[in-house]
């Protein structure tokens, strides 16, 4: 093994082991580490080791460094974390059923936050895209646009935990290709829903954004998994 792989793996492991010291809380989220030195002696390895390992986790949002006081837990590295092991999760295709069931479970609600949450000068965010979705209905331009609609509103719903979660199982869901295989005409029809769907969300009306989007994915979760939809 060379110097430069075997100082990436020391420094991977350290970064690691820190990682692990934040999961089991014995470091929490705010709390200053150790001293630079009292580090390299109880991971038995050179300070340059860990910093080069507290500069990756810097660059990861998980510790941030205070110019004359020291390294810190970021206050977010919790759920960074947390997502993170979300994203690993998602990673495999094999859970594309577990995906689908996310987007089921936090696309409702994030509508229903929207409708209570968003700010007046927002929604209109929302019949502009489905404005350009009439204008344009080709298909790659259609699924562009349904991912931007669907964005915006998680965006809406000005919850940060929510969005980082939705993020994550959006994400996936694109690498994955899943909606590759939709011909033109499910994304025209798609239109309608959507449309329905900021409606409700422009009434305040949180409970019909809420329903309304739940029969919209439930169209989506039988396209995907080839299951009957629970909807006429």
């Amino acid at each position: 093994m060379s110097d430069s792989i075997y100082r990436i793996k020391l420094r991977d492991d350290v970064a690691n082991h820190i990682i692990e010291c934040i999961r089991s809380q014995k470091w929490t989220a705010g709390m200053k580490l150790p001293a630079e030195t009292e580090l390299a002696k109880y991971f038995d390895v050179s300070r340059s080791t860990v910093r080069s390992a507290v500069k990756s986790l810097q660059n990861q949002g998980i510790l941030h460094s205070r110019a004359g006081s020291g390294t810190y837990v970021v206050e977010s590295a919790p759920l960074v974390l947390e997502t993170r092991e979300l994203a690993q999760i998602m990673a495999d295709s094999d859970n594309l059923y577990e995906l689908v069931q996310t987007r089921c479970i936090l696309e409702p609600e994030l509508s229903f936050l929207a409708a209570q949450n968003a700010d007046e000068a927002e929604i209109p965010q929302l019949f502009d895209i489905l404005t350009q979705m009439e204008l344009k209905k080709e298909r790659y331009h259609l699924m562009t646009c349904g991912y931007q609609f669907h964005q915006t509103i998680a965006a809406l719903a000005h919850n940060k935990v929510l969005y980082g979660f939705y993020q994550s199982a959006a994400s996936q869901l694109r690498s994955l290709r899943v909606l590759d295989s939709l011909t033109l005409d499910t994304f025209v029809e798609d239109i309608e829903d959507h449309r329905q769907i900021a409606r409700a969300i422009a009434a305040r009306n949180a409970d019909l954004a809420k329903s309304t989007m739940q029969t919209h994915l439930e169209k989506d979760y039988a396209r995907y998994l080839n299951k009957p939809s629970k909807t006429k």
